[in-house]
């Protein structure tokens, strides 16, 4: 696969453009906040998540990711891709965004992520998957449209999910022979074979290594341990939900709000009541100490029925997304 070559700016749009660093995480923010009011995004992310994503191991923010700053130095455009390479495959996610004034950039923005992307999956082997993904919300109808010109194909919809922290029921039984412990370090690499069994079925998903899991939740500052929770049996870790709180957002937004990252059990461990007794813990034990809402992400059309698991918890849909894909 030959490594393609970044397409060259616009010519007269005004804009500085550079890699961002991680001095520009505020700067970020706010561009992402222009263009929620504008477009309504599922999610705005705080600055410790743009400082977070700029040390991942398998992200570089000098060749992975370009802003174009305008004249009063402020983020008008952005587009990036992080791209995970394994054994099974590989996959880019890729993004792009513009305030308003900007838009007609988008075009150019997708194919500047594409390439990133397309240059991050260069090194998968021969005959194995390479998958570029672009996610976007159902109703940003005009940024869907760039993207569908680009040639990718929508494949696949997720819905984000919210539920009240007041008002919790008491977590259900589980089967004889299987202890609930609060996360530690000593179960960390048996929690990320637990992760990798327990998703190894899923649409779109890889395994992740031991570098992607630490930079996910070692090395996460939003990781919270203390509200997350290990099934184990026979002394192996068979499920797990794996909470995060963004403290700079929930302040910001004037809300206090955990997200569940994952959830999940081993697939010959399912159907047990595992998962959903270990994000029950999860909620009771973040409602302990003050928080007020859940909020989480899923396949709507996951193979596990995860969205009705998530209903029965009292979860209610708040958005739908749309996933994009071009195989390469």
């Amino acid at each position: 696969m030959h490594r393609p070559v970044t397409p060259l700016p616009p010519a007269g749009a005004g804009l500085i453009w550079r890699s961002p660093t991680r001095e520009d995480a505020e700067a970020l923010v706010r561009h992402t906040k222009r263009v929620d009011r504008a477009e309504r995004l599922e999610y705005v992310d705080g600055p410790s998540f743009f400082r977070w994503l700029m040390t991942q191991h398998d992200f570089d923010p000098e060749t992975d990711w370009l802003v174009g700053i305008d004249t009063v130095g402020e983020v008008a455009v952005e587009a990036g891709a992080w791209t995970q390479v394994t054994d099974s495959g590989g996959r880019a996610f890729l993004w792009f965004g513009a305030v308003p004034g900007y838009e007609q950039h988008k075009p150019y923005l997708l194919s500047v992520a594409e390439s990133f992307g397309r240059r991050g999956l260069a090194s998968v082997p021969d005959g194995l998957d390479r998958v570029l993904r672009c996610p976007v919300e159902e109703h940003r109808t005009a940024h869907r449209a760039v993207i569908e010109a680009a040639g990718f194909e929508a494949v696949r919809s997720f819905v984000a999910m919210e539920r009240s922290l007041s008002s919790l029921p008491e977590p259900g039984s589980i089967p004889d022979g299987i202890d609930i412990i609060p996360w530690s370090d000593e179960h960390n690499e048996q929690a990320r074979q637990a992760n990798n069994d327990a998703f190894a079925d899923h649409w779109g998903s890889l395994p992740m290594t031991a570098d992607a899991w630490g930079d996910m939740y070692a090395r996460s500052d939003q990781f919270r341990p203390d509200l997350s929770y290990l099934a184990v049996a026979d002394d192996r870790v068979i499920g797990f939900c794996v909470v995060e709180i963004d403290e700079e957002n929930n302040q910001d937004r004037g809300i206090r709000e955990i997200y569940i990252n994952k959830v999940g059990t081993i697939r010959d461990r399912r159907r047990r009541g595992i998962a959903t007794h270990l994000l029950e813990r999860s909620l009771m034990s973040a409602a302990a100490i003050g928080m007020e809402r859940a909020a989480l992400n899923v396949d709507e059309s996951s193979y596990t029925k995860a969205t009705e698991v998530y209903r029965r918890i009292g979860f209610e849909v708040t958005m739908r997304s749309i996933h994009y894909v071009k195989n390469l």
